[in-house]
């Protein structure tokens, strides 16, 4: 298979800490689940298998198998460990409920993936039934490829459900027709949410209010102007990276930031055809001015310039440079919640706020899917039983709702920080806020995963605004060209 292989996921999304710990703030919990409604969604799953008859039959499912965020139990038992034990219980249930067999086929990464789907398609066999896998470095190629079938060919997958995310037609349809599904069915729903963590030994030391933020969530006041504000009580750091004192921000991502204000990269056009707009918008413009003073300011902001690809040894190991975060040497660190898991064992205090709002008018807040973590399942074009496809991943994502969410609360919820109650309503507002995009699909990948076009938008927000206009528009029109080369192959595939 000829395929462009993406490096690394961009470092300002995946490598900076996330550590806290909660209380259950009084929430019913019955078997380990954080959500009140696993009872029903039990009933759900048996309803689904009323008439079926799949007895015995074999269901294969494959994709990567990682040895921190696999999507299958460490033993077909339970172990003890959370997040194996929820996948565990949901092979259980889907065996026990529907009488299938389960069958795992564990590959050593997404290019063993596709090249397995992609052979089996092209030499007619129908030995997988559902495939997993990065939307940024599998699906992209199954979908170029043209060996797997649109989403829409199911009639049981209901996307109304709490257990597929909300508007998920929106983010990623080919010509009206959507192809990749994602949610709880998918360990990785719950590493790759972007969020702002602040320092507590910080806010103690220069006298901010930590309840006074997570009120400003819950009013609707938690504004990029108020980020600002809290952030003034912050004095200027000129000591450099190497000399003393704290910084207000810590690694910032541009892209992050567009989402959060409520705005989008992919549009739609008329025939449901993806493209990015050709000119730069005004309001992203408005956005980089607003806050690319305060990021690209050395004596406010650190983070690591990925424009130069410089490594740097740190006592926390290569690349390692959290610890600016970890040693109460920064206020605010923009990351995502897979940190929380990741870095536990570090001693730090802090709490977890959602990516703030561009204004108070703005409706809700809103969460980006990292490029490198969105993961989904896909249908192989050649898979034997599509009723049974069909219904089994309606039963999957429910039971992820039911299994898999809990076990991620848990585990984030679990550190070995000072406990904070009112972290659990952060979370539930950032998973509850995430939003997706395809711009990642028609990208050169390159630069840590973001990719050509991906980094134009990132650089202009951050680094540099007074040239965003003239490097956006060059880049636009390459990503265009992409995303009608995408569309031609996904039509001539049918």
């Amino acid at each position: 298979m000829n395929k462009k292989i993406v490096s690394t996921v961009l470092v300002l999304l995946i490598t900076v800490p996330l550590l806290f710990g909660c209380k259950s703030n009084g929430r019913s919990r019955s078997g380990g689940e954080y959500n009140t409604n696993g009872d029903e969604i039990s009933e759900y799953v048996k309803a689904l298998a009323d008439g079926s008859d799949f007895e015995g039959v074999t269901f294969t499912f494959i994709g990567k198998d990682d040895d921190k965020y696999s999507n299958y139990p460490v033993k077909d038992e339970e172990t003890g460990e959370i997040s194996s034990d929820a996948l565990y219980y949901r092979q259980r249930d889907l065996e026990d409920i529907f009488g299938i067999v389960w069958d795992p086929v564990k590959t050593v990464d997404g290019d063993e993936t596709g090249d397995k789907v992609i052979n089996e398609v092209a030499a007619g066999g129908d030995s997988y039934d559902l495939a997993h896998g990065s939307i940024l470095t599998v699906g992209q190629f199954l979908l170029n490829a043209g060996v797997i079938r649109s989403t829409d060919d199911l009639t049981r997958v209901d996307l109304d459900k709490e257990w597929w995310i909300d508007g998920l037609r929106d983010y990623y349809s080919v010509s009206g027709r959507l192809f990749f599904l994602t949610g709880p069915i998918m360990v990785n729903n719950y590493l790759d949410s972007a969020c702002v963590l602040f320092n507590k030994d910080v806010t103690a030391m220069y006298g901010i209010d930590d309840s006074e933020m997570y009120d400003s969530v819950r009013d609707g006041t938690w504004t990029v102007d108020r980020m600002f504000e809290i952030a003034g009580a912050v004095p200027e750091n000129t000591g450099g990276p190497d000399g003393g004192g704290t910084w207000r921000y810590f690694c910032p991502s541009g892209v992050n930031f567009l989402f959060s204000s409520g705005y989008r990269i992919t549009e739609f056009d008329e025939d449901g055809n993806p493209y990015v707009p050709d000119k730069l918008p005004k309001e992203w413009s408005d956005l980089a001015d607003k806050i690319c003073p305060a990021f690209s300011d050395e004596s406010q902001t650190v983070f690591v310039n990925i424009r130069r690809g410089e490594r740097n040894e740190t006592k926390y190991g290569t690349d390692k440079l959290e610890e600016y975060f970890i040693d109460g040497r920064a206020l605010f660190d923009f990351t995502v919640t897979l940190g929380a898991i990741n870095l536990r064992s570090y001693d730090v205090k802090f709490g977890i706020l959602p990516m703030p709002k561009l204004d108070v008018n703005q409706k809700q807040y809103r969460s980006f899917a990292a490029v490198g973590y969105d993961s989904a399942v896909y249908l192989p074009k050649s898979l034997k039983d599509l009723d049974l496809t069909d219904t089994v991943t309606e039963a999957m994502g429910a039971l992820g709702e039911k299994y898999i969410k809990s076990a991620y609360y848990e585990k984030l919820l679990k550190g070995q920080s000072v406990f904070d109650s009112e972290s659990m309503d952060m979370l539930d507002v950032i998973f509850s806020s995430k939003v997706y995009d395809m711009a990642s699909l028609f990208d050169n990948g390159s630069m840590n995963g973001f990719g050509d076009f991906l980094n134009t938008v990132e650089y202009g927000l951050v680094y540099d605004n007074s040239a965003f206009a003239s490097t956006y528009n060059g880049m636009s029109r390459v990503a265009n060209s992409m995303a009608k080369n995408l569309v031609k192959t996904v039509n001539k595939a049918d």
